[in-house]
């Protein structure tokens, strides 16, 4: 069980306190112990193990112990207790954008809404407005809500799908009756949310890989061609049965999609035994299942003019990342020396900047006071002879009126600065586009942060004109982010080809708020291929020095 596995169950009390009345500051200390777990370096378990959960700051005897339970059962006598004390499909109500627990509360109390169901009929019936608080506004909302929640739902974040069928996968690969096993599908193609996780396999026997299959899903459905079933995340899996003699054949309509399998349904011969051949055979190269999507596919692997995608061996360094001088939840120290530990030759801190203060962004006294710091860190850095550098930088917010959240004498501080919105996103694009516009024009932006501020499978994107917002970027030499985090995966990796061929460079950067979420980078990759993205179009790609002379370039002072 992962902390975030942990980190959960302890988020997810602290509500159910709240939503039975329970006491405010017990609730406070299960979400305080929460975000302490979510940010630990090392697994949570390692400390159960070592019987060290007390050293851990805010963990005391009770806390400990429900750890304990829960990394043993999955739950604790707590949590068990309030489950029990609310019908379960409250939970669902809880996920409802929008509904805090003083709301879902009101809303069981005076309506008897216990789920999506009795929420969504409530809507549509128009009782919520006959609540105190709730006006015709909100009820609208709700609804719209709902169907999103309920679209999402369908879905799983490409990450998330890639953990949760890993020890499957590895079980198949490994087995004796077990001849190739492979990703198919959209998964396979690194779409940013997937349905299910498809899989091929092609096996001696099927029998055994049943039972396999057996040991970590449930609810099985089979049939001849294909056997269904969930993981025990909930993600759903569909295992489908191929010939070893056909794999190339069978791999390649099952990776799809359609549109491409349709472009050349006779493209090869039959008991193809690889992808390549099949292509090969039409006079073609291969290629990557990031790039089926791209309608021009076909034609550029028969011209040879496929892009030589990038991979997470290109990427020298990373950018935008967080820590305990914002709402990181390691120190600067730790962050870059676990960056260096990953064989990055260089690290930028980007803290929050001082107007988004529910991330504690920093004043600017707290700026000079990093950048000191940051000095004191290079000096040290350098002394162990390892090429490395801590670059400083700032996440500064873009204001509603698109302007950067500090003077000029303070923005000129920073070696660099990532300018992204937070707040205000409910602008229509005009106006949105127009803020974001600004901000970009401004000398001191050097990379476009998280462009439309979007969370895969919780909120839309801030609407913007993307290609007036790259143009932009193209015509005052701005990076464009292409934030990792799972939940982000922003820019959208169909805009991704767009800039490249605007000569705009792309920064993959995890947003690391944490040490082990540098390595969130993979994400960032996965989706940066989808785009036909290349190491020559990535702006962390390039090594210390030349990222270093690319800064110089851009200060305003050398205009």
């Amino acid at each position: 069980m992962t902390n975030k596995d942990v980190a959960r169950a302890f988020r997810e009390t602290a509500k159910l306190i709240e939503l039975t009345g329970g006491n405010s500051f017990r609730a406070q200390a299960f979400s305080r112990a929460a975000r302490t777990i979510r940010g630990l370096e090392e697994p949570v378990a390692q400390y159960a193990e070592d019987d060290t959960l007390m050293s851990i700051d805010g963990i005391g005897d009770g806390i400990a112990a429900d750890i304990r339970s829960v990394l043993a059962r999955g739950s604790f006598d707590l949590r068990d207790e309030l489950l029990n004390a609310v019908p379960t499909g409250l939970l669902d109500v809880l996920k409802v954008k929008g509904l805090g627990t003083k709301k879902v509360r009101t809303l069981w109390d005076e309506l008897g809404i216990t789920s999506l169901d009795t929420l969504e009929a409530a809507a549509q019936a128009d009782r919520i407005t006959s609540l105190r608080g709730f006006g015709q506004k909100t009820q609208d909302k709700i609804l719209e809500n709902v169907e999103q929640l309920r679209r999402y739902q369908r879905y799983t974040r490409y990450a998330e799908a890639h953990q949760a069928v890993a020890p499957l996968f590895e079980a198949l690969e490994t087995h004796e009756a077990v001849h190739n096993v492979a990703a198919a599908g959209p998964f396979r193609r690194a779409m940013e949310v997937v349905e299910q996780v498809d899989l091929l396999v092609a096996a001696s026997e099927r029998e055994p890989v049943l039972d396999v299959l057996g040991n970590y899903t449930a609810g099985l459905e089979t049939t001849e061609d294909t056997v269904r079933g969930q993981l025990d995340d909930g993600v759903p899996v569909a295992l489908h049965w191929a010939n070893p003699n056909d794999w190339g054949r069978a791999l390649w309509r099952a990776t799809g999609p359609h549109a491409h399998i349709e472009a050349h349904p006779s493209s090869a011969a039959t008991n193809v035994t690889t992808e390549a051949a099949l292509y090969e055979a039409a006079g073609a190269d291969w290629i990557p299942p990031e790039l089926r999507d791209q309608e021009d596919a076909w034609t550029l692997a028969t011209e040879g003019r496929l892009p030589a995608l990038i991979t997470p061996n290109d990427l020298r360094g990373t950018v935008h990342n967080h820590s305990t001088y914002s709402d990181g939840a390691h120190t600067l120290h730790a962050m870059a020396k676990a960056a260096r530990d990953r064989g990055l030759e260089y690290f930028g801190i980007a803290d929050h900047s001082q107007s988004l203060q529910v991330a504690s962004g920093l004043s600017p006294d707290e700026v000079r006071a990093q950048r000191d710091e940051v000095q004191r860190l290079n000096e040290q850095f350098a002394d162990d002879g390892q090429p490395f550098r801590i670059f400083h930088g700032i996440e500064s917010d873009i204001l509603r009126d698109g302007s950067l959240d500090y003077d000029d004498d303070v923005l000129a501080l920073f070696d660099y600065v990532v300018a992204s919105v937070h707040v205000g996103m409910n602008m229509p694009e005009a106006e949105a586009t127009e803020r974001v516009l600004r901000a970009v024009r401004n000398p001191h932006t050097t990379i476009l942060g998280h462009p439309t501020g979007r969370l895969l499978l919780v909120r839309e994107g801030y609407p913007l004109d993307h290609e007036k917002i790259i143009d932009a970027c193209a015509a005052h030499d701005v990076a464009l982010e292409l934030n990792a985090n799972p939940y982000r995966l922003d820019v959208d990796w169909r805009w991704v080809r767009y800039a490249r061929d605007k000569g705009v460079l792309l920064s993959i950067n995890p947003d690391a708020h944490a040490t082990d979420e540098l390595d969130n980078m993979r994400w960032g990759v996965s989706v940066a291929r989808k785009g036909g993205l290349t190491a020559a179009g990535c702006l962390n790609a390039l090594s210390l020095d030349d990222f270093a002379a690319w800064l110089d370039a851009r200060q305003p002072t050398a205009a």
